[in-house]
């Protein structure tokens, strides 16, 4: 705690200086924040990990709320369901989803309902209720009752099924999760939240936005970066396996060969 407000004070320190409006004026909301390590490096023996994100809001009045979206990188995933037929498990019916987040978390003062519109979290993708899961192949385009591009799935209310799938299964891994009590505001307009990085968390680049909510809207916004990364030689058989899938695919191959011919020369010798 001492240490985030250490970095906070110097954060602080280095941003411009906040003017007092007029009385009677509305103070105009503007957001600092940073995170207590912009990388995390993964090793073996990763068990996970948990950061602070710190920040203060200027312009912050009573009734104000704030909600930290921790989005982690994007892949396509296919879902299938899981259907029983002569006593056998089959898979049926995929689909693809585009952008998927592999890592999705949400902090705030309280609970997203109780000061944020359906509509603005909707639009901002705020919650796990609303976190953009796109299946392209299977929605498309319409007017209806005079509103244009409404969004309309061939499957219908099938696709929700699939939606609550992947959130169900990533929240069970600790990559998706909500904490409607985990942005505490502290005096002055400071605050902090923390963050969980589950011990299956992916690589790549992560998004923390804060948002800064007032009337049920949204009047400010600040984005930091996190970048999560392999480390020693884990870093290099993952740098392998994605720009030499060849090289990497044949040491494989020969090392599964060695180690099969080492085990059966080790038992015949005894």
């Amino acid at each position: 705690m001492r240490a985030a407000l250490a970095l906070l004070a110097i954060a602080l320190a280095a941003a411009p200086s906040w003017a007092v409006p007029p009385e009677g004026t509305p103070p105009e909301a503007d957001i600092v924040a940073a995170l207590t390590e912009e990388t995390v490096q993964i090793r073996s023996n990763f068990a996970g990990a948990e950061l602070i994100l710190y920040g203060a809001v200027r312009g912050f009045t009573e009734g104000d709320d704030i909600a930290v979206v921790v989005r982690g990188p994007e892949r396509d995933l296919r879902v299938m369901q899981k259907v029983r037929t002569l006593g056998i498990w089959i898979n049926r019916a995929p689909i693809r989803f585009e952008a998927v987040p592999g890592y999705y978390a949400v902090a705030s003062t309280d609970p997203l309902s109780e000061f944020a519109t359906f509509s603005a979290l909707r639009r901002n993708a705020i919650g796990t209720e609303h976190v953009r899961l796109s299946a392209p192949e299977t929605e498309r385009l319409e007017t209806r009752f005079g509103v244009a591009d409404v969004r309309v799935y061939a499957l219908g209310a099938e696709i929700v099924d699939y939606r609550e799938a992947i959130v169900r299964l990533k929240a069970q891994d600790g990559l998706y999760y909500q904490a409607p009590d985990g942005v505490e505001v502290l005096e002055g307009g400071l605050f902090r939240a923390q963050v969980r990085l589950p011990p299956r968390t992916p690589v790549g680049t992560y998004q923390a936005d804060v948002y800064l909510f007032r009337g049920g809207e949204p009047i400010a916004t600040r984005r930091t970066v996190l970048r999560v990364e392999k480390a020693g030689l884990e870093r290099a058989v993952f740098e392998m396996a994605h720009e030499s899938p060849l090289a990497y695919g044949l040491v494989a191959v020969i090392m599964a060969v060695v180690a099969g011919w080492s085990a059966a020369e080790i038992f015949r010798r005894r």
